[in-house]
């Protein structure tokens, strides 16, 4: 319950003094060039193999 307030006084106290807007308008234009920023990274991606899935026993953990 005081997580649940303190988060709440802290998105109220950054809506005040315009960081939320200014996140709002930052992440968007972050996210549109990502692809693009991030495909040297994923171009190795196809030839690494495919790593190994061990299944999960039964009944969960």
């Amino acid at each position: 319950m005081i997580r649940a307030l303190l988060l709440a006084s802290l998105l109220a106290g950054l809506a005040g003094c315009g960081g939320m807007t200014r996140a709002v308008g930052v992440l968007p234009n972050t996210l549109d060039d990502l692809s693009a920023k991030s495909e040297p990274f994923r171009r190795n991606r196809a030839a690494a193999p495919e790593p190994e899935r061990v299944p999960a026993p039964p009944g969960g953990f």
